[in-house]
This record gives C-alpha cells, sequence and structure tokens, in this order.
C-alpha cells in the first residue's frame, strides 16, 4: 500500500501543468454537465409519444427517448456554457494558465463527444452513468472518459495507467490541489447552472 502511494505521489510530481489542467477541467465540466440536464429543472415534463406495449422495440424506443429527454442540456450546449462560464470565473487565469479558451473548448467537446457515445453504450445495456450523486459522477465519469480519450487529449500517459483504482487517486489529489474546497462552487459562481 506505502508503495502505491509513492508511486502517484511520483507520478503527480511529473505531471506537467497543462496535463494537470486537462484532467481538473474533465470533473469540472461533468459535474456541470450533470447539473445542467432537463431533469433538474423544475418544468421539466418529457414528451411521451405513442407506445405499443407488444411490442418490445417501441418500448425499448421510448424508453431510451424518455431518457435522452431527460439527460439533455438545458440549452443545447453544455460546452459553450461551461467554456464561457470557465472564461469570465475571476480565478480562471490562476486554475487554467496553460490553456487558453480554444483549447479549453476543444477539451470540453472531446469530452462530451466522448461520454455521449458511451452514455448511449451504456443506454443499451439498461444503466446509465447518470446513476450516481454529482460529485461522484464527476470524478468517476471523468477518469472513464480521460481514460478512453488520453491520446486525442494530449494526456496518453493517463490512459496507459490501468485500472481506476490506480488512477482515481491521482485524479483526485490534482482536484484537491487545484480547488482545495468543494469544487461544485467554481461551477456556481460562473452561472453554469440557471437559477
Amino acid at each position: 500500500m506505502i508503495k502505491e502511494q509513492v508511486n502517484h505521489q511520483e507520478i503527480l510530481r511529473n505531471i506537467s501543468p497543462r496535463d494537470k489542467e486537462v484532467l481538473f477541467l474533465a470533473p469540472v465540466f461533468f459535474l456541470g454537465k450533470y447539473l445542467r440536464r432537463k431533469i433538474n429543472t423544475e418544468d421539466f415534463e418529457p414528451v411521451v409519444g405513442e407506445v405499443d406495449l407488444n411490442d418490445p422495440i417501441s418500448v425499448i424506443r421510448t424508453g431510451f427517448n424518455l431518457h435522452k429527454q431527460a439527460n439533455s442540456d438545458i440549452e443545447e450546449d453544455v460546452v459553450g456554457a461551461i467554456s464561457e462560464a470557465l472564461s469570465k470565473h475571476p480565478v480562471r487565469d490562476k486554475l487554467f494558465p496553460h490553456l487558453d479558451e480554444t483549447q479549453t473548448k476543444s477539451v470540453l467537446r472531446e469530452l462530451d463527444d466522448m461520454f455521449e457515445n458511451q452514455e448511449f453504450c451504456a443506454q443499451c445495456e439498461a444503466w446509465s452513468h447518470y446513476d450516481s450523486e454529482p460529485e461522484e459522477f464527476a470524478i468517476s465519469t471523468a477518469d472513464k472518459i480521460l481514460h478512453l480519450s488520453s491520446n486525442a487529449l494530449g494526456v496518453s500517459w493517463y490512459g496507459e495507467i490501468h485500472g481506476w483504482k490506480n488512477r482515481l487517486p491521482i485524479l483526485k489529489a490534482i482536484v484537491k490541489e487545484k480547488l482545495p474546497s468543494k469544487f461544485g462552487g467554481l461551477l456556481n459562481q460562473g452561472n453554469v447552472v440557471e437559477d
């Protein structure tokens, strides 16, 4: 156990500032994505079309549609909204000095595209990444998507670390280093979530 901690500390010391920002940006993005779902709005009412209860395909299609409606973004532009909120945030330059706005948007788009693909696959297996609490969702989803998109995001070394038990301590340490208090506050100050 001590050897694992030493390895994590060694990895943390060797991570470039830019890579730390990418790894920190992922859970921030996924927390924002979780909080911006239509299901979280007071006036959300899904539109249920005709369902043929004798046709399993019709039932499944309706289930997918309801899930998609509930988890779609409030304004259909989660990448733009979070990118804009972060660009206006008072500590943006302190948290992301190595990622300009274009790079930030590019990272967010890659995260969102890969997540939507993975969420569709999960739905086909009758489960969802959203089946957890917000901060747990943000960290665990960030880990999975960073691992899958590591080459596209320029953090290929993260994809080479096998096992979430080995990656999560690194990701959590970076979040704690960048923002020692609850990181949900970062999004609230940036108006990522509608009131």
